[in-house]
């Protein structure tokens, strides 16, 4: 039954991420289709609407294959600590084949946030959307990697600012606040015994790593939730661009994007 519930939480995760993936993916894209923005109405409302009403089967399928995989990985893992201590050609051929599926893995996520981006444009089922998304995506190869990898380099940077800055600030103000109470007490308190006094107070300032390093770990998962949503968004962006290569030519049919996306 472990392995069940197991299943059921990877499928849970990846539901409420192919959700949420879904929905961004359809506001951007609305805005990034209409020529008029002062029309554009309520992207986000309708694009959770389009979700609830048309794709919640698409998705549904979707973060299916992802928790199913990621299930077989798991499975792999257990297998791999029960033989690791006898080391035999069968660790070994675990060993690669829980490599292949970690690769795999990352090949599908990837596939699944573009599969969604098509069916938040187009409304695709979910098998011609990644058929759909995986053309797109051979054909602009080279652009694919160019936005990937600059793009996760920012959103790296950014991630990595907000955390150090939190954790900087966080320090600061546990030195500022310990500096006004020792002040306070000093100053409104009759101290008995000053050293015992003072050598307690410079014990609670050895263990300043513990509240830093916990807003440290939140500040993170903060960041990585609102930049997250960011890409989605260049993502979204990117495919709406080629899709808009493919369907207009710039002469005969104007292109959406502006000159700045060009």
């Amino acid at each position: 039954m472990k392995w069940y519930h197991l299943l059921a939480l990877f499928w849970f995760t990846q539901f409420i991420i192919a959700c949420q993936h879904v929905v961004i993916a359809g506001a951007v894209a609305s805005w990034f289709f209409t020529r008029d923005k002062s029309k554009l109405g309520t992207p986000i409302a309708t694009s959770f609407y389009n979700l609830v009403r048309y794709h919640l089967g698409s998705v549904a399928l979707g973060s299916f294959l992802v928790a199913l995989l990621k299930l077989i990985r798991a499975l792999f893992n257990k297998l791999e600590q029960k033989i690791k201590d006898h080391p035999t050609w069968c660790t070994t051929l675990v060993r690669c084949c829980s490599c292949c599926l970690w690769c795999f893995d990352k090949f599908l996520v990837f596939l699944n946030r573009n599969a969604f981006i098509e069916i938040a444009i187009y409304g695709y089922s979910f098998c011609k959307a990644a058929q759909k998304a995986f053309y797109l995506l051979s054909n602009n190869i080279l652009r694919v990697a160019a936005i990937n990898s600059v793009g996760d380099f920012v959103l790296l940077l950014g991630k990595a600012g907000v955390t150090m800055a939190t954790a900087f600030i966080g320090l600061e103000l546990i030195k500022v606040n310990f500096i006004l109470i020792l002040i306070s007490r000093r100053k409104y308190k009759n101290l008995k015994n000053p050293m015992s006094k003072s050598r307690q107070d410079k014990e609670g300032v050895n263990y300043t790593w513990v509240p830093v390093t916990i807003a440290y770990i939140f500040a993170f998962l903060v960041s990585h939730c609102f930049l997250g949503v960011y890409e989605m968004a260049i993502d979204t962006l990117f495919l709406c661009f080629c899709e808009d290569c493919e369907r207009n030519d710039g002469i005969n049919k104007p292109f959406y994007m502006g000159q700045s996306l060009m």
